[in-house]
């Protein structure tokens, strides 16, 4: 299994392609759309980010962590069924007015308090904090598996797509990769998941998904 990054900044109509600085690191960024947590309380603020988080893999806006307090740490989620399962959406803000665009925040690592909100049934918003199987979403012809992925997410009106965990796997050891959530062709058997309900845009006008949560 290959596992690859949603595009950020390099596709066709993202907005922010012509200004990119292609030696510049860019981060995923999120939007909130429709969440209960900011209301019912259900966030996590003062629990610090575990070992797995460096400078070299931060965490990101979007990842999908284990928001158990009692732990002692916030980690990536090592199965499916790990609970409870939060959002990362630390507030997001330009440094300066030579970098600008909210693709730039990504500097929480081990230590660093995040702030993560526990997701409910129904939660949704917009992010590209994703990844993909390169198996899965096949290149095929002259089409790269990037703009596979790309084809699949614009017919999800009559072949949805989810969002899901991906589980460490046997012999491995947990990353933070483990945090981006996985886009997948079915619906998982147990654990949280969520429905891919728009091919969009996040806030600074690169390419995302917006997904709803439909179990916990």
């Amino acid at each position: 299994m290959a596992m690859q990054r949603f595009p950020i900044t390099n596709v066709e109509g993202d907005l922010v392609a012509q200004y990119r600085n292609p030696d510049e690191k860019f981060y995923a960024s999120l939007e909130l759309n429709q969440v209960a947590f900011p209301k019912t309380g259900m966030v996590v603020s003062q629990t610090p980010l575990g070992a797995v988080f460096t400078r070299q893999t931060p965490c990101e806006n979007g990842m999908w962590v284990v928001g158990d307090k009692a732990a002692g740490a916030i980690n990536p989620p090592e199965a499916a069924t790990d609970a409870p399962i939060g959002i990362v959406y630390t507030t997001e803000k330009e440094y300066d007015d030579y970098h600008m665009g909210l693709q730039r925040f990504g500097r929480k690592v081990a230590g660093d308090y995040p702030r993560v909100g526990l997701l409910g049934v129904g939660d949704t918003v917009t992010t590209n904090c994703l990844q993909y199987d390169d198996t899965v979403f096949v290149a095929t012809g002259n089409k790269t598996a990037e703009q596979v992925l790309l084809d699949a997410l614009k017919a999800i009106d009559t072949t949805p797509l989810y969002v899901a965990i991906k589980a460490v796997g046997q012999n491995e050891t947990v990353s933070a990769a483990n945090a981006v959530p996985e886009i997948v062709k079915s619906a998982p058997q147990a654990g949280i998941y969520g429905k891919i309900v728009k091919f969009y845009t996040i806030p600074n006008g690169g390419l995302g998904v917006k997904y709803q949560i439909i179990r916990i």
